[in-house]
């Protein structure tokens, strides 16, 4: 590895550490609820905490991000997650732990997780340049690392839960934190361009709506927003009522309920690596949407309800043709986007997407009590290829192929 390469390498380093902690923290931490508490209900109420302050966090605090730079608010955020983390045994031991306080130190780190993940996508483009890396490539290492991520952490966590306890557990979940900000404070230097001009120096709300001015004035990002909302809406109840649902229907046994997602994660997985390996041959636009198209009849065919060895089959190939997908939507608004305001533009592209999948699950959920599970599976299914194949017929869409520029550092006018 040149020196060059090094802290590209250490920030992806960085962020497979966190997103391991992460992961850590989604089996753990319900756990420990389940432990100190025995209530279902509880655990939900904890689930929802560790959602809704992370996209409020990521949307309000784009703005503070770009102030203080990414570099330091990669390694604040680690830090005081890992700090915030270290705060519920530590009560626990003590046993001044309410479930009041576990909710406070929850919402705590999922504000903090949030804005340290947009600060280190942010760092991307600046660190892959200075390596001498195709863009593409390296965000398909991120996305990568981050699919690995998720199935190394709750295994690992599921393991070492029944071997020294939930609340043990959080201790190491705490020091993966501390190393994923120990690298990036050693290893990765600054990139954050901390000129102060009069738009930083503005209101909280100008700076807040900043990301929808931004997005208003560049047609490729607004569409890209829009379409990766309605995306998200139509996946969101997949994993959570969809496939559960098929799979108690149609194949009668909870465990296979984890053998398609994990399917899936494995097919995406190794879509990313192979992405990673031939990105710099393939159009952008057409992978892109060819990709996505060819999920959309795959899953219809879960609704005929196959044999359960062809449905783990569909899941895995599903998997793989998604794999490039959000490697590409990286490259693109990183290209697009000034590093002076990249935190807020991302923070609010994640917002709008992540705004969908509550919507969606609620939605879905409803879809499969009133039709049926298989008919709602084709009727995803239609609407996703029917958008989906809309898109190609969209002119803005062929400026994904471009590479242009760093964009000038001009400000949207106000809305």
């Amino acid at each position: 590895m040149t020196r060059a390469r090094l802290p590209i390498f250490a920030l992806l380093a960085a962020n497979t550490l966190s997103f391991i902690a992460e992961a850590i923290a989604i089996v753990a931490i319900p756990w420990f609820v389940f432990e100190l508490t025995g209530s279902a209900a509880r655990v939900g109420l904890i689930g929802f905490f560790t959602v809704l302050p992370r996209v409020l966090a990521v949307f309000f605090g784009g703005q503070l991000v770009d102030r203080s730079g990414f570099r330091v608010s990669s390694v604040v955020s680690d830090t005081l997650s890992g700090i915030s983390v270290c705060g519920i045994p530590l009560l626990y031991m003590s046993g001044d732990l309410t479930f009041s306080l576990l909710v406070v130190l929850v919402i705590i780190g999922a504000v903090l997780d949030g804005p340290g993940a947009t600060a280190k996508e942010a760092m991307v483009p600046e660190l892959a340049a200075m390596g001498r890396i195709e863009l593409d490539r390296v965000n398909a290492f991120f996305q990568g690392s981050r699919r690995l991520s998720g199935f190394i952490g709750p295994v690992v966590a599921g393991f070492l839960v029944a071997a020294v306890g939930a609340s043990n557990v959080l201790w190491i979940n705490a020091v993966v934190f501390g190393l994923s900000a120990l690298l990036v404070f050693t290893l990765v230097p600054n990139v954050s361009d901390q000129e102060r001009d009069e738009e930083a120096r503005g209101s909280f709300w100008e700076n807040t709506t900043f990301g929808f001015r931004f997005l208003r004035e560049h047609k490729l990002l607004f569409w890209l927003a829009g379409f990766l909302c309605l995306t998200n809406f139509l996946e969101a109840p997949l994993a959570t009522v969809q496939i559960p649902a098929l799979v108690r229907e149609e194949y009668g046994s909870a465990d296979r309920v984890g053998i398609l997602l994990g399917a899936h994660g494995v097919g995406a997985l190794i879509g990313t690596i192979v992405f990673s390996a031939i990105s710099p041959r393939l159009p952008r636009r057409k992978t892109f949407l060819t990709c996505f198209l060819l999920c959309s009849p795959l899953g219809f065919l879960l609704s005929l309800a196959p044999p359960y060895s062809v449905a783990v089959a569909i899941a895995f190939v599903v998997g793989i043709f998604g794999g490039p997908l959000n490697p590409i939507l990286m490259s693109v608004r990183q290209e697009r986007v000034p590093i002076r305001y990249r935190a807020r533009v991302f923070g609010t592209l994640m917002t709008l997407a992540f705004i969908a999948i509550p919507l969606g699950q609620l939605v879905g959920g409803f879809m499969v009590e009133w039709l049926g599970v298989r008919p709602v599976f084709a009727l995803v299914s239609l609407v996703y290829g029917l958008a989906i194949a809309s898109m190609f017929f969209s002119p803005v869409l062929h400026e994904m192929d471009q590479r242009p520029e760093p964009l000038p550092d001009s400000v949207p006018e106000r809305i």
